[in-house]
C-alpha cells in the first residue's frame, strides 16, 4: 500500500501543497515504528523539498520523535537529514524528553566536519527565523536555543581546525609572505 501511495504522489506535479501533504503523510507513517520498514527511501527524498507545513499537520509534530530521527540517520544523507531538521523545526513542534539527546546526538554526530558548512547554516538560519516567533522562556525556545548555541560550537571548532592547519602550512613572515585560503 506504501508503494503505491508513493508512486500516486511522485506522478503528481509538485505544489507547496502536495509536498505538505506528502511530507505530512510520510513523517507520520514513519512514526509508526511496524510501518518504517515499509517506506520506500525514495519517499524520504521528498523532505529535500521542504513544503511549508501548516500549523494543523501532524508530520512536524510526530516526526520531531527519537524513533524518525534514529530512521533519518541511518539513511546517512547530510542534506536529508539537514532537511528533516529543518521541517520538524518549527514554531509547532516541541522536541521532547530523550527525543532532545537523540536530535542533539544526530546534530553532533552527522553534521559536523568542514563539508557540513553550509548546512549548519541552514538550520542556523532557520532557527533564527524560528526563535523570535517562541514565547520567552517557554520550553521550546530554550530547546531551540539549544540546537542554535550546539550549531555555532561546531562552526567554530571547524574555524580552530582551519586556522591550525592554515598557520601550520602557510606560515607567514616578513620574508615568506603567502596567502592562504580559509
Amino acid at each position: 500500500m506504501i508503494q503505491l501511495w508513493m508512486a500516486a504522489a511522485s506522478a503528481l506535479p509538485y505544489t507547496n501543497d502536495v509536498g505538505q501533504s506528502v511530507v505530512d503523510t510520510l513523517l507520520q507513517m514513519a512514526f509508526e515504528s511496524d510501518l518504517q520498514p515499509y517506506i520506500p527511501a525514495l519517499a524520504w527524498d521528498w523532505l529535500k523539498k521542504r513544503p511549508v507545513f501548516d500549523s494543523w499537520c501532524q508530520g512536524h509534530s510526530l516526526g520531531a520523535t527519537g524513533g524518525v530521527a534514529q530512521r533519518v540517520r541511518k539513511l546517512g544523507d547530510v542534506e536529508l537529514i539537514t532537511s528533516y531538521l529543518w521541517i520538524v523545526w518549527s514554531e509547532w513542534s516541541q522536541i521532547t524528553g530523550s527525543e532532545l539527546q537523540v536530535v542533539l546526538c544526530l546534530i553532533r554526530e552527522e553534521l559536523g566536519g568542514i563539508g557540513a558548512a553550509g548546512y549548519r547554516s541552514d538550520l542556523i538560519q532557520r532557527l533564527d527565523d524560528i526563535l523570535p516567533q517562541l514565547q520567552p522562556e517557554s520550553t521550546r525556545k530554550q530547546q531551540y536555543e539549544e540546537f542554535r548555541m550546539v550549531l555555532l560550537e561546531m562552526d567554530k571548532e571547524v574555524m580552530k581546525t582551519l586556522a591550525g592547519v592554515s598557520q601550520s602550512r602557510c606560515p607567514i613572515s616578513s620574508t615568506n609572505m603567502c596567502m592562504c585560503l580559509v
